[in-house]
C-alpha cells in the first residue's frame, strides 16, 4: 500500500460490519472501496452506481445507472467522493431513488492521519531495547547520530523471513563496511538482536508499533523497508548528501543503491499485487528467496548461506535436557485469524502416524517436539519442548539428526545450523523456499498457490483440506526419511 493509502480508506466508522452496501461512484475511490470490501469482507457490495456506467468495463459487481438504484436492496449507500463539489447533487440523486438520508454515507478523500503517539515517544519509547544499549534509547543513540553512512531497516515477516533477509543485509555490510544499521521491527526484536549479535555494523534493534520508523527514517542516509522475503522499498536515499559527507565514497555502493531504487520504484508492490506473481517472475529468472533480492543486478547474491549465532550460556540449558540421539518435529506454523489452520499445515494424524512408524523402526532414537507454547502436543513424542526460548531451540535443532516440518521458520534456522530437514511442501513454493541439501516432499497435482490471493494462508482452491497437503501420506514421509536415516544410524 502506498504512502497515500489512508486517503482511500473506506468509512468503516460510519458503516456497521456485515452491511449490504451500494457504492456511488465507479472511479478510483469507488474501486478502492470495492477492493477493501473484497479483501476484508467487512461489507457485501451489491453494486456500484455511476452516471457514466456505460464507460466502465465489467467489474466483479454490477455497475449500474443511478436510475436503477431504487430496484436494488441494500442497507447503506456509500458515496465515493474526493471533495464536496458534487456531494449535494449525489445526495439528491440517492434520495430521489428512495434512499433515506440517514442511510447515505460519505467521507471525502482523507488527509494523512495524525500520529497517534506522543511526540516524545518517537525517538525514545520506553520499551526500546538495543544491541549493547540500555533500554532508554534516545535520538543520540540512533545510528544516524553515530555514522555518516547510517541505515534504517524496517523488517517484516516471521523468523524464517528474517533469516533470509540477513543474506541481503550482509551485502549492505560488505559493500559499506563503515555503515551503522538500526533495525525497526513490529515483532521479534529480541530475535533480531540475537541474529545479528557479533555484527559490528548493527547498532540497535528497536520494536516499532507504527511511529518510530515512520518518524525517524528521514534522519538516515539510507532507509529501506524489507517486506518479508518479497519486496524492498527504498524510503530514503540521500545520495548527494551521502557522497558529499563521505569523502571517497564507494562508487560501487552508490551505484548499487541507485540501481536498487530504480528497480524498486518500477515494481508494483502494492497490497493488491499477489506475492505469487513476484515469486513466479523470479523463479522464471532462476532466482529464489535469497537471490530474489538482487533486483536485476543491483546486488549479486548467489548463495543461501547465513550465520546463525549460538549463545553459549544456553548450551548448559541444552545439556540439562540429557538428550542422546534424537530427531525433531514441529507441528504448527500458525493459525488463520478465525482459528482454522493455515493451508500449508499437515494433519495431526499424519504427524502422529509418522512418529509411530519412526519409533517402530528406530526405538532407540528419541522424538522431540519443538514449537510454540500453545502448540498441540503430538502423541508418541518422547520429549515435548514447547515454548522454549529460541536460543535453546537453536541448540536442540543444531544437534538433531533430522528435523521434520512443513515449510517455515524452524526449517530455515535448522538448515543454516547444518541440520538436514524433511520438509512437506504444498502451497508454498519449493523452488523459491527450498534447499538442495534437504529432503523436499511434495505430492498430488496442485501446488504453489501461496501468495496468489490477499488471503494467502487459505487454499486458493477453497478446499478445507488442501489437496496438496492431504496427498502427502505418512508412509511416503517415512519412506523418504528412512532412506536418510539408514545412512546415518
Amino acid at each position: 500500500m502506498n504512502e497515500n493509502s489512508y486517503k482511500y480508506l473506506f468509512p468503516y466508522e460510519k458503516v456497521p460490519a456485515h452491511s449490504r452496501i451500494l457504492i456511488y461512484g465507479a472511479g478510483t475511490l469507488g474501486q478502492d472501496y470495492l477492493r477493501q470490501m473484497r479483501m476484508t469482507r467487512y461489507c457485501e457490495v451489491v453494486a456500484i452506481a455511476d452516471k457514466n456506467y456505460r464507460e466502465y468495463p465489467p467489474m466483479v459487481v454490477p455497475v449500474v445507472a443511478p436510475e436503477w438504484i431504487h430496484e436494488l436492496s441494500f442497507d447503506y449507500a456509500v458515496a465515493a467522493l474526493r471533495g464536496e463539489a458534487s456531494w449535494n447533487e449525489v445526495k439528491r440523486v440517492l434520495m430521489r431513488e428512495g434512499v433515506a438520508e440517514e442511510r447515505i454515507v460519505c467521507v471525502f478523500e482523507r488527509k494523512e492521519a495524525d500520529s497517534v503517539f506522543l511526540e516524545a515517544s518517537v525517538a525514545s519509547d520506553s520499551d526500546a531495547d538495543g544491541l549493547g544499549c540500555p533500554e532508554d534509547v534516545g535520538a543520540e543513540r540512533l545510528a544516524c547520530s553515530k555514522a555518516r553512512m547510517s541505515v534504517a531497516l524496517l523488517v517484516t515477516g516471521g523468523l524464517g523471513d528474517m533469516v533470509i533477509q540477513k543474506r541481503f543485509v550482509m551485502e549492505i555490510m560488505r559493500l559499506a563496511p563503515e555503515c551503522a544499521i538500526d533495525f525497526y521491527s513490529v515483532k521479534n526484536a529480541d530475535f533480531l538482536k540475537h541474529l545479528y549479535s557479533g555484527c559490528a555494523n548493527v547498532n540497535l534493534a528497536l520494536p516499532d508499533l507504527g511511529s518510530r520508523y515512520r518518524e525517524n527514517h528521514k534522519r538516515y542516509a539510507l532507509a529501506l523497508t524489507i517486506e518479508a522475503c518479497h519486496f524492498i522499498k527504498v524510503d530514503r536515499w540521500e545520495r548527494e548528501a551521502f557522497i558529499a559527507e563521505n569523502e571517497g565514497a564507494d562508487k560501487e555502493f552508490v551505484w548499487r543503491i541507485d540501481r536498487l531504487k530504480e528497480e524498486t520504484d518500477k515494481e508494483d508492490a502494492g497490497i493488491s499485487t499477489p506475492m505469487h506473481l513476484t515469486m513466479m517472475r523470479r523463479i522464471y529468472k532462476g532466482l529464489n528467496a535469497y537471490s530474489g533480492f538482487n533486483y536485476n543486478g543491483a546486488f549479486s547474491i548467489a548463495d543461501k548461506n547465513v550465520h546463525i549465532p549460538l549463545d553459549s550460556d544456553w548450551e548448559r540449558e541444552f545439556e540439562k535436557l540429557g538428550l542422546g540421539k534424537y530427531i525433531t518435529f514441529n507441528f504448527g506454523n500458525g493459525d488463520c485469524a478465525d482459528g482454522s489452520r493455515i493451508a500449508k499445515s499437515w494433519s495431526r494424524e499424519g504427524f502422529e502416524r509418522v512418529i509411530a512408524l519412526f519409533k517402530g523402526r528406530y526405538p532407540q532414537i528419541e522424538a522431540v517436539q519443538l514449537g510454540d507454547k500453545n502448540a498441540e502436543k503430538l502423541a508418541g513424542i518422547d520429549r515435548h519442548v514447547l515454548g522454549a526460548d529460541f536460543r535453546l531451540s537453536f541448540y536442540i535443532l543444531k544437534h538433531s539428526m533430522l528435523h521434520i516440518d512443513t515449510e517455515g521458520g524452524l526449517v530455515h534456522i535448522a538448515t543454516q545450523l547444518g541440520t538436514k530437514c524433511a520438509v512437506l511442501f504444498g502451497p508454498t513454493v519449493e523452488e523459491y523456499y527450498g534447499y538442495g541439501q534437504n529432503i523436499s516432499i511434495r505430492a498430488g497435482k496442485c501446488h504453489n498457490c501461496w501468495g496468489l490471493y490477499p488471503d494467502m494462508n487459505r487454499c486458493a482452491g477453497g478446499m478445507d483440506r488442501p489437496e496438496c497437503m492431504h496427498s502427502i501420506t505418512p508412509e511416503m514421509v517415512m519412506e523418504r526419511i528412512g532412506e536418510y536415516m539408514e545412512s546415518v544410524v
